[in-house]
């Protein structure tokens, strides 16, 4: 085992002030120790809360979802709902805080009778409706959710199925205020309108009157709204037109007749298709079948035939009739075209005259039309003021509430407070945190020991430092170096002819007499309470062998505890032991479990009158072995350390360096047991203060002063 050696000018430990650094180790080590602490605070604070939260009173809470609507609702118009293309999100906001105003919560009061209701300060006076608003408007909040249409409208109550009913009262009294608040905005549009209506009427029926007034003063006569004189003057421009569309017409047909009529000599046939004529057709049918028929019989009879001469005059009749339509047709062509001569000329002219007269009343057509403008005016407005008062009165009572409820509020099966499960969680933490504090301030002692710095082997170190030299020329004794002073008979204190039994019998007297002492020691040590499972305490000095046992025994009892056992291992090599004592020579040990197969169960006594187990590391013919098996006798004591509150380890005077070395790592405090007649050795206090600064649970000495009381030769214990 290496141990750290702090330097002569960092005599600080780990966590003391000399130190800037932390031994986490150390520190995890403590809190390990302390878990029983830890735990008992953890339990405590647990054990707080889980009351509280099953006593306190319960706290329901429930939820009504509300949609908020912003389309535009007409129900008077093609459209009942209209589009919106955004909405401004002060508006939203604006709304939820309208859940908890005053003129809602006022409606809720009144609805669901709170003024009687004890919970939110109703005693039925109407004069606690104030305090009643106040305590109701604690219990109820609007949540909207991010970037939703949608509030949640959530109402607390001791009672669940209140809670339920309350947050809906309170969902329908803020639709209701909407709607009302609609309703108000209506009545007072229509009531503002209403009120320019009547001088609006009598502005148009002015206007109205001013017309009629210039109409007869200038004698301009209307029809449709219209002036007689522009709609002569616009017939008669239409009548010209058309009279000069006929006259072409007929010059045109006249111009054709005429121009076929010279050209009959040629084919009749061609130059008749383009006239239209219901005679003409017929006479044009007539004439092509007898021409037809003509050339037929020409093929086949000649030209001399009879028959051949009859056709021949029936085509001649056919021609003469067709030339004799044709010229009648010419005769009412000319007729026709005089006819629409001369009425183009009278339209003409009656055109001419209208325009003249119209011309002539231009000027008071201008002042007439503005007049008729400003009237027209004032009579669309009054009318558009009318309709708009019939539609505001109609909206009044056709408003529709901006929200619904999507989703009504539920009776809640558990209260939302107090939250068990949040309340013992932060108990846990709570309990936790107190408990480490507890923890540290409990090992605060123990937090601030030395610790060790670079490594040095304490091979040389041993405890045999009597046949040491002295390192250190008279240096001086630390205060509070010496724990406790025992008295040892002579016998135990030099070893020399001292039977086993005649041994037992001093360690076990010796023990009982110096009780006060051994109680300074203890009280001076680690306490299970302080460490991680039995504190271990390790006794090894320059003293004999006996004096060192009759410490170690001694110290057992002390700790020893009626519900608590105390574990004392003998791994001294000296002549006088506590386990060849109190035991016997050959009393099985530890390395005998392990060499001679012997039953574990065999090994350890317990000694009477004291709750200490003793158990020997290894019987006499063993002993020499134990040195070189440290680590399994540090196995064994944590095998069976679980049902010892303290570990007494007796090393005696000659411990071997090895042993000494794997004890210490597990020791929580480490006693040197010197005479006392040797305590202010020169040589005595510089291997301590060498030992001390290499093993940071070296705690101090313990001096035994030899007596010359007799020891009676009677054994103390029997081995089993």
């Amino acid at each position: 085992m290496n141990r750290a050696s702090p330097t002569a000018d960092e005599p600080g430990g780990a966590f003391g002030p000399g130190s800037d650094s932390i031994d986490l180790s150390a520190l995890f080590a403590l809190l390990r120790r302390q878990i029983p602490l830890i735990l008992l605070t953890v339990a405590l604070f647990v054990g707080v809360a889980f009351a509280y939260s099953m006593l306190a009173e319960k706290v329901y809470q429930a939820t009504t979802r509300v949609l908020l609507d912003p389309r535009d609702k007409q129900l008077v118009g093609p459209e009942v709902v209209r589009p919106t293309q955004g909405v401004d999100l002060s508006w939203i906001e604006t709304q939820v805080d309208l859940v908890t105003a005053s003129g809602t919560l006022r409606g809720v009061v009144e609805s669901e009778r709170l003024i009687d209701d004890p919970e939110f300060g109703g005693t039925g006076n109407p004069a606690d409706l104030d305090a009643v608003l106040t305590s109701l408007a604690r219990h109820v909040r609007a949540e909207r959710g991010a970037q939703t249409y949608v509030i949640d409208v959530i109402v607390s109550s001791t009672s669940a199925e209140k809670a339920a009913r309350l947050s809906i009262a309170v969902a329908d009294a803020f639709m209701d205020g909407m709607t009302e608040a609609k309703q108000n905005a209506a009545r007072q549009a229509s009531v503002l309108i209403a009120r320019q209506i009547d001088d609006l009427k009598a502005k148009a029926r002015e206007a109205e009157e001013r017309v009629e007034a210039y109409r007869k003063e200038h004698g301009v006569v209307q029809i449709d709204g219209r002036p007689v004189d522009e709609q002569t003057l616009k017939q008669l421009n239409e009548a010209n037109v058309a009279a000069r569309m006929k006259a072409d017409e007929a010059s045109s047909r006249l111009a054709k007749l005429d121009a076929i009529s010279r050209e009959s000599g040629g084919d009749l046939a061609s130059a008749l298709s383009s006239v239209d004529s219901p005679v003409l057709g017929r006479l044009k049918v007539e004439y092509a079948m007898a021409v037809r028929q003509q050339a037929e019989l020409q093929q086949t009879l000649g030209d001399r035939h009879p028959r051949m001469q009859a056709i021949g005059a029936d085509v001649a009749r056919s021609r003469s009739l067709i030339t004799q339509e044709l010229k009648t047709l010419v005769a009412r062509a000319r007729v026709d075209a005089d006819l629409a001569k001369s009425q183009v000329a009278s339209s003409t002219a009656a055109l001419v005259a209208a325009t003249r007269k119209v011309s002539e009343t231009s000027d008071a057509s201008v002042a007439m039309r503005d007049l008729e403008g400003e009237a027209a005016i004032r009579r669309d407005v009054y009318r558009a003021f009318v309709a708009r008062a019939q539609e505001t009165g109609l909206q009044e009572n056709l408003q529709v509430s901006d929200a619904r409820i999507i989703s009504p509020a539920q009776i809640p099966l558990y209260p939302s407070s107090p939250r068990k499960k949040i309340i013992l969680g932060l108990a846990g933490i709570g309990g936790l945190g107190v408990g480490l504090a507890l923890a540290l301030y409990r090992g605060r002692a123990r937090m601030l020991r030395p610790v060790a710095a670079p490594a040095v082997a304490i091979a040389d170190a041993a405890p045999e430092f009597r046949r040491k030299p002295a390192l250190v020329v008279d240096p001086p004794r630390p205060p509070g170096i010496v724990l406790a002073e025992v008295a040892v008979s002579e016998s135990l204190a030099s070893g020399e002819g001292l039977s086993d039994e005649a041994a037992g019998t001093g360690i076990a007297s010796f023990a009982k007499d110096a009780y006060p002492a051994f109680q300074a020691l203890a009280g001076a040590l680690t306490m299970p309470a302080d460490t991680e499972g039995p504190a271990v305490h390790i006794l090894f000095g320059t003293a004999a062998s006996g004096a060192i046992a009759t410490v170690a025994h001694g110290l057992a009892r002390v700790l020893a505890e009626p519900q608590v056992e105390t574990l004392l291992i003998d791994a001294s090599y000296g002549s006088v032991t506590t386990g060849s004592a109190l035991v016997g020579h050959d009393a099985p040990g530890i390395l005998d479990v392990e060499f001679s197969g012997v039953d574990p169960h065999a090994i350890g006594t317990r000694l009477p009158d004291a709750s200490i187990v003793l158990l020997p590391a290894a019987s006499a013919r063993l002993r020499q072995e134990i040195g070189h098996h440290g680590d399994q006798l540090i196995q064994t004591i944590r095998d069976v350390a679980d049902g010892f509150a303290h570990v007494v380890v007796d090393l005696g005077p000659a411990c071997p360096p090895a042993l000494f070395n794997a004890l210490v790592a597990i020791a929580d405090d480490v006693v040197m047991v010197v005479d006392a007649q040797e305590a202010d050795a020169p040589e005595i206090l510089a291997r301590f203060n060498e030992l001390r600064h290499l093993v940071p649970e070296l705690r101090g000495m313990v001096t035994t002063l030899a007596t010359s009381a007799s020891v009676e030769t009677r054994p103390v214990v029997t081995a089993g």
